[in-house]
């Protein structure tokens, strides 16, 4: 038995002293962001997807919240969408609603909110990672070692987007309950609020993340089940909660899914009912060489990601396997870590291809890559195992091997630095820190088995390595904005100001743009509260996708009454203003009014039948409505109509009419479940004009006719959540009275 003569006392129980370490997690955190926390300099999402899409659209979610709505509907790109269907804004996600409340600058969500908001989510998935390692029982200089790899560095330190790294942080406390229940430490409740944590992660946003997880989970509680019959209703209960909390953004998730397409990554979209071509997952397979790129910088990103832990917290995960490969759990992350590796390989090994074709749901999970966040998770929770075999065994034959290992590391790299040097050849300079890393690292841990250095000292150094490679994994790349080359995808959100200022000051009714993505790539109609048709999403409602937009004559139909761009791209545009950036802000003449009445229906045989009729030079659109399937009966009459729109908000139209006989009010916004009409305050029914926009029947005469978004899917989701959280309340209510809940920090 190897000897633990390096073991301090137990110090006294107190919340100070609990509350120390998460404290110094904090402060670790603040620090290794300074980038973003303690400077004005950097951001971290100079990033296409970042500020075309994401930006844009926390924007939009931060001023409905400011304007006292709950974000619902998106107006401003592709004649509107549901917002929470949508899945990716996560307008539902805790942390996001506290975003969304903070003051804004000039009615603009203040980058540096943004900078803080990343650091807090890090600082969250590094806590939540400490929590599990000493839930299991391990020292808390071994737990910051777990938390500074899972939560700086892995997929959780350098994917680029918001929503999914949001996803991933809950993964540690999902485990963590998962791992109690089936100790039998508050079974119930502990099910429970694992099945919570999982739903929430599902509140995110993006579903690629929670999908992982829950298929982790799955089998894990599959083993779980097979060994101890009796945790049989505690999964039950882990899987009815998760799907409770998740309903609020699933239902409306699957709603969207059903009427929209999706681009893939394919020259075309695909409909829910299609399966992702595993052509997709093929590109985004991890490539083999990132079994070393764990601990070496030999890889680039792979779908903005990067599986990078750093030599350090790798090798100590390694030392973890070695020490403690009797403990049940190092045998579980082991498992989890090589599954997840095997599954982010995608289409170099045939596991992934199996999921995708048997186990419904993978295939919309199409980066394989990103299965990286398991392998991460597997070895940051090994590495605080091996942090704690290493300061509680420091005799042992395993720790001897490692400090060998890393010693031969160091010595290996620094033979090939030598020899690139001699050579004349460049080095990439991260290579010198894993070289670094490892001698330091190994004369770290020969002078503790050899009692020169306090265990303090050892933590210390230990943590200074593997912060300093982690700073190289997702820091490194930040933005510098007095990098000319920095902020090139930022400048599209800020730049235009001038151009919406006038386009804000327009007076006659709501204006919608359509915008040349050659000059502005970013969502300028979120960004700046402009309806766009358009704009840059992960899907679109099927009846919108159908239309040909791209032609003057469903432009017209659509009201886009201005272009944006550095030229006019009709040759009837009249040029009405210009931005200092270059931006010119064409008047298009022929657009068709928002909100408007007529007085003929005509029935179409089929979509194609339509669009052509749409097309057709001898159809007054001002004057006739097409629609598929049925029509409404109307009336022609001399005299003329009158429709005004008196209120226009996100989820809420109103008008007032006034028609010489029974008349048809067009609006030319997306039609989608969950919209009711009203004519004086009594309901109607809406249908469906041009396959693609909402209308209602109205009889001659003076009349208010309001429209407003109140979609089910959403209601009966937030009242299954509610459920869910009642559920999991009562359950730990019930379970704490007998066995009182005791949390280790």
């Amino acid at each position: 038995m190897a000897e633990n003569h390096h073991t301090d006392p137990k110090p006294p129980y107190s919340w100070t002293f609990r509350l120390a370490a998460p404290a110094l997690l904090l402060l670790v955190t603040i620090g290794f962001y300074w980038k973003l926390t303690l400077t004005a300099q950097y951001t971290w999402f100079d990033h296409p997807d970042m500020a075309y899409l994401e930006i844009p659209r926390l924007e939009f979610q931060a001023r409905e919240i400011h304007q006292h709505r709950f974000p619902l509907w998106d107006p401003h790109l592709w004649g509107g969408q549901p917002l929470i269907g949508q899945t990716q804004p996560g307008p539902v996600y805790p942390l996001n609603l506290l975003l969304y409340h903070l003051p804004l600058r000039g009615g603009y969500l203040k980058f540096g909110y943004l900078n803080w908001y990343w650091a807090l989510i890090h600082f969250l998935a590094a806590l939540f990672a400490y929590l599990l390692a000493r839930d299991l029982g391990l020292g808390k200089e071994a737990a910051l070692i777990g938390a500074f790899a899972f939560g700086y560095g892995g997929f959780v330190g350098t994917v680029a987007w918001l929503d999914v790294v949001n996803g991933a942080i809950w993964t540690p406390l999902v485990i963590l309950f998962m791992l109690r229940a089936e100790r039998g430490r508050s079974t119930m409740p502990s099910a429970a609020l694992g099945g919570m944590f999982l739903g929430v992660a599902w509140l995110s946003g993006h579903h690629e993340a929670p999908i992982l997880v829950s298929l982790l989970c799955a089998l894990t509680w599959l083993y779980f089940c097979g060994r101890k019959r009796g945790l049989l209703p505690a999964a039950g209960l882990f899987f009815l909660v998760c799907g409770l909390i998740a309903a609020v953004q699933v239902i409306p998730t699957y709603e969207f899914a059903r009427h929209s397409v999706r681009w893939v990554g394919l020259d075309h979209t695909i409909s829910w009912k299609e399966r992702i071509p595993y052509t997709v997952m093929t590109i985004y397979s991890l490539p083999a060489a990132s079994f070393l790129g764990l601990a070496l910088p030999v890889t680039g990103r792979i779908a903005d990601s990067s599986p990078f832990l750093g030599v350090v917290a790798a090798g100590l995960g390694f030392l973890g396997i070695a020490a403690r490969w009797k403990h049940k759990v190092v045998k579980l992350a082991t498992v989890m870590a090589c599954g997840g590796m095997i599954y982010s390989l995608g289409a170099l090994t045939p596991l992934q291809g199996i999921l995708y074709s048997v186990l419904p749901g993978v295939d919309k999970a199409r980066i394989p890559a990103r299965g990286i966040l398991v392998v991460n998770f597997g070895l940051a929770l090994l590495a605080a195992f091996g942090m704690d075999a290493l300061v509680e065994e420091s005799r042992s034959r395993a720790v001897r091997y490692f400090r060998n290992g890393l010693a031969a590391m160091g010595s290996l790299l620094l033979a090939v630095t030598l020899s690139l040097v001699l050579a004349e050849k460049e080095v990439n300079g991260r290579i010198y820190l894993a070289m670094a890393a490892c001698l330091c690292g190994s004369a770290l841990v020969t002078a503790w088995r050899n009692s020169t250095v306090s265990r303090r000292a050892l933590f210390a150094g230990l943590a200074i390595l593997c912060l300093v490679e982690l700073t190289n994994a997702g820091p490194a790349v930040y933005s510098n904005k007095f990098d000319k080359n920095a902020n090139k995808f930022l400048n599209g959100l800020t730049q235009y100001d001038d151009v919406a200022a006038y386009l804000r000051s327009l007076k006659g009714g709501p204006i919608r743009v359509m915008v040349d993505d050659q000059v502005i790539g970013s969502n300028f109609g979120d960004w700046h509260g402009i309806d766009m048709m358009y704009g840059y999403v992960a899907g679109v409602s099927t009846n919108v996708q159908l239309q040909e937009l791209h032609t003057q004559k469903a432009q017209d139909l659509f009201a886009v009454t201005h272009f944006i761009g550095a030229q006019a791209d009709r040759p009837d545009q009249e040029e009405v203003f210009k931005g200092e950036a270059g931006a010119k802000v064409f008047r298009r003449p022929n657009a068709l009014p928002r909100a408007r009445a007529v007085h003929e229906a005509r029935l179409a045989r089929d979509v194609v039948w339509l669009r052509a009729l749409i097309q057709d030079e001898t159809v007054d659109l001002r004057k006739t409505a097409l629609f598929l399937g049925e029509a409404p009966k109307l009336e022609s009459c001399e005299g003329s109509d009158a429709v005004r729109l008196t209120r226009h908000t996100s989820d809420r139209i109103d008008m007032e009419v006034t028609l010489p006989c029974r008349g048809l009010v067009v609006l030319a916004e997306t039609m989608f479940p969950g919209w009711e009409a009203r004519v004086d305050g009594k309901p109607a029914r809406i249908w469906e004009a041009y396959g693609t926009m909402r209308s209602v029947v109205v009889e001659g005469g003076s009349h208010r006719v309001s429209m407003r978004f109140r979609p089910r899917s959403v209601y009966a989701g937030a009242g299954l959540t509610f459920l869910g959280l009642l559920v999991t309340m009562g359950v730990c209510v019930t379970g704490w009275r007998r066995r009182p809940f005791k949390a280790e920090l």
